[in-house]
């Protein structure tokens, strides 16, 4: 009798070796503390919160269209299609911005997103179209192994109730962890010792505020008060000078009394030096340019730049993740010759940049048509490997055909 028949299968050795490493039935548990990101990092944590957000609303706010994979290598965009109605209207509860806002911002705190597809045929090897998308807090989701497929489910708990999903029925994106063959490594975790003295020193300094903060100056005399002229001296110092009211007011002492300025120590500069830095290197870990989460100060063209560098460096790689998912998981349901796609053409930050790729193309008298196309992301046409466009069997330029 062989213990594990499916050694025998062609399974890779890879998968064989790492679902070997846990007792059978268990399935392997992330080894982050999610309440924690989410408490500390996202929800106590203005850098966090503000870094996730612009990437999350960015990504959902970039429009994405359906083609059609026709013989000749081209491809026509089709603007009616089931895929794009259902990313419309995903379920009763969100629409398409919200659906991928919530698929990135817990991508990022995280590390992981599921996204969970309703339909009646979830469990067969070829599922249909689903009727409704639904983004699952990752908190709750338990990966289920599998000797040869690796992933043979999902489960899910919530409220002691447990809800087994196939592998067919969920969506699972991760980013990338080198310790983990199950889940993906958070930026919130990544960074959360940033977070951590962040915190603290926003905690201290509300502690300050809330005890008058340190004082601006101090009375000195040159003789010991009696403890009733003590009492004068302070409540005429907060009548009189403390509050708006007050303010700038000049301040005229008694005989043998001197006012002394306090100011700001090396090493209060230094504490204060060191939350900037913990706030710098959090949107260093997400990415982000400081300038558009309030960290440097900046111009009009300096917030253009950065939401340029954003979209190209953050936004985009985000997007070709969950174009990727969605058309090996979401897509072929429909059928193989689909293929859904994000229109970078429709992302104002980009468009300066684009047109500067528009012009190089047409401007070249070296590139065949098919070469311009393929350049600025378009699909062949008959007839385009010549250096002529009335060759190519049409009047038209470059911008008039479709994807």
């Amino acid at each position: 009798m062989k213990i594990f028949p499916w050694f025998q299968s062609k399974a890779s050795a890879t998968t064989r070796a790492i679902t070997m490493m846990l007792p059978l039935g268990t399935p392997p548990m992330p080894r982050i503390n999610y309440k924690a990101l989410a408490e500390e990092g996202y929800s106590g944590n203005t850098v966090v919160f503000a870094c996730i957000r612009e990437i999350a609303e960015a990504c959902a706010g970039v429009e994405w269209g359906v083609y059609k994979k026709i013989p000749d290598r081209r491809r026509e965009r089709i603007h009616d299609h089931p895929v794009l109605e259902l990313l419309r209207k995903p379920n009763p509860f969100q629409g398409r911005f919200e659906l991928f806002e919530s698929a990135v911002s817990y991508l990022y705190l995280s590390g992981n997103m599921y996204m969970e597809s309703v339909d009646s045929g979830s469990g067969r090897d070829n599922p249909t179209p689903p009727h409704e998308l639904y983004i699952l807090r990752p908190d709750r989701i338990k990966i289920l192994p599998h000797p040869v497929h690796r992933v043979g489910g999902y489960e899910y708990e919530v409220g002691g109730r447990k809800q087994k999903f196939s592998s067919k029925q969920i969506l699972h994106l991760k980013l990338f962890n080198p310790l983990s063959d199950w889940y993906g490594l958070s930026p919130v975790q990544v960074a959360s010792l940033a977070i951590d003295k962040l915190n603290q020193g926003d905690r201290w300094n509300a502690a300050l505020l809330q005890n008058s903060a340190v004082p601006s100056g101090a009375l000195v005399s040159k003789q010991r008060l009696s403890d009733e002229q003590f009492r004068r001296l302070r409540e005429e110092m907060r009548e009189q000078l403390q509050g708006i009211r007050h303010a700038r007011e000049p301040l005229l002492l008694e005989q043998d009394l001197d006012w002394k300025e306090l100011g700001v120590s090396p090493k209060d500069m230094d504490w204060i030096e060191g939350l900037k830095l913990s706030a710098t290197q959090i949107a260093q870990v997400f990415n982000v340019p400081p300038e558009l989460v309030g960290l440097q100060e900046a111009t009009y063209q300096n917030r253009k730049e950065a939401r340029k560098a954003l979209y190209t460096e953050v936004v985009c790689p985000v997007l070709n993740r969950l174009r990727d998912g969605l058309n090996q998981w979401l897509v072929p349901r429909y059928g193989t010759e689909w293929r859904l796609e994000y229109d970078r053409d429709s992302i104002p930050a980009l468009a300066e940049d684009q047109e500067s790729l528009w012009n190089r193309a047409n401007e070249s008298s070296f590139l065949t048509i098919n070469e311009k196309r393929r350049l600025v992301g378009y699909g062949e046409i008959p007839g385009g490997d010549s250096l002529n466009i009335r060759d190519a069997g049409s009047g038209k330029d470059l911008h008039t055909h479709e994807k």
